[in-house]
């Protein structure tokens, strides 16, 4: 299948232009958050005055997070400080994405008096389904692509403007990111609330399945950032945060025993 696409939107003025990618992650955020307003967990923790303050902190941390991770692991993509923030250009990982998230907005919702573990839920029901619209994004710029291949899903970038080799037929394992995010927020949404009774274990669930999804599909990206012969930089994360996750989950566990037997 060829990729006419351009990464560019719409033209502005110089290197200043609306990104596909950008546009993608808007609407992601946009569709998933208008769904988590009708789940009925949003009601129970009186998100309605404050919901949209913590998008906006989310995105904020979301960004820095995202691009933060990108410049440890490519360094040479940004050879001087002020290229950090030349954000129009692309460049974000979503592992760092929910890194940055993770660490910064706890902060947040503990000042403003809403249940961390419980909110953290809610969001990881919808988070995989924001994922999936942006990794659409990726495919139309032609990030996060794959490696070469004959395979009859192998897809041809035939702009010069993409940030994939054009002409080339790759693997497009944006496509196979999105998928796999969207199958996980169809069984986040229909089988986890149900399953998922413990609070905590729905965003254990979102991340362990999510970290999963980055640590196989990197097997077939091109952009890798090897640390060993076998596993690339974003594995090695993924591993550690599903390894986190392990810790965090006896934790919970042990907190729920201490308090019965405390209540008995």
């Amino acid at each position: 299948m060829k990729i006419p696409f351009s990464p560019e939107l719409i033209h502005l003025h110089g290197s200043l232009g609306i990104q596909n990618y950008g546009l993608f992650i808007i609407m992601g955020i946009i569709i998933s958050t208008v769904c988590a307003y009708h789940n009925k967990r949003f009601k129970q923790l009186h998100l309605e005055k404050v919901f949209l303050d913590i998008i906006m902190i989310g995105i904020i941390a979301g960004v820095v997070g995202g691009r933060f991770l990108v410049i440890i692991s490519e360094p040479l993509l940004y050879p001087y400080w002020y290229d950090w923030f030349t954000l129009w250009e692309g460049g974000f990982s979503i592992l760092g994405t929910l890194i940055g998230v993770i660490v910064t907005l706890p902060f947040y919702l503990k000042k403003i008096n809403v249940p961390i573990i419980k909110f953290a839920d809610l969001v990881s029901i919808y988070a995989p389904l924001c994922q999936s619209i942006a990794r659409l994004g990726c495919f139309v710029a032609g990030c996060c692509y794959g490696i070469t291949t004959k395979s009859i899903c192998a897809v041809i970038y035939t702009n010069p403007e993409t940030l994939a080799p054009y002409n080339i037929a790759l693997h497009p394992t944006q496509l196979y990111s999105s998928f796999i995010l969207f199958t996980l927020f169809i069984a986040m949404y229909c089988i986890g609330q149900r399953v998922c009774k413990k609070d905590g274990q729905l965003f254990i669930m979102y991340l362990t399945l999510a970290s999963l999804e980055r640590f196989i599909i990197d097997f077939w990206r091109a952009d890798r950032i090897m640390t060993t012969d076998y596993l690339s930089f974003h594995q090695l994360v993924a591993l550690g945060i599903i390894i986190l996750l392990a810790v965090f989950y006896y934790y919970l566990e042990f907190i729920a025993k201490t308090t019965k037997i405390t209540q008995r």
